[in-house]
């Protein structure tokens, strides 16, 4: 612990560090840290290390003028039951490869205007 910083020790090894000005620091029982909180004038910043679950037996809700989740290596999105998206204006949709798959159903694709499909080649009915 430096001369700027107070610190408490905490159950299971674990210890909190205050630094002088704007930074707290929750430190595990190896010494490495975990929780990182940073005082901005913007509002706290959250910076865990070594990962991160939330549960909940209730709703979880997440709101905010703009939303934006980024994996690194992946995201996967999965639910038991039905999945709804909306948007009240344009949905955008971008990959290298585009794959739809209905399992035991129809594919449906409905529009108040035209549905244009737009290739090189549009092949129908082939594998």
């Amino acid at each position: 612990m430096t001369a700027n910083e107070s610190g408490l020790a905490l159950a299971h090894g674990q210890r909190l560090a205050v630094e002088t000005g704007n930074v707290l620091r929750l430190f595990g029982a190896d010494g490495q840290t975990t929780l990182t909180v940073l005082i901005t004038p913007a509002g706290p910043v959250l910076q865990f290390s070594g990962g991160l679950e939330i549960r909940t037996d209730g709703d979880l809700g997440l709101s905010g003028k703009r939303l934006a989740l980024h994996g690194r290596e992946g995201v996967a999105i999965s639910t038991g039951g039905d999945m709804l998206l909306h948007a009240d204006r344009d949905l955008h949709s971008m990959a290298r490869i585009q794959n739809i798959t209905a399992e035991l159903g129809n594919v449906n694709v409905k529009a108040n205007d035209d549905v244009r499909i737009n290739g090189e080649r549009v092949l129908v009915n082939c594998d």
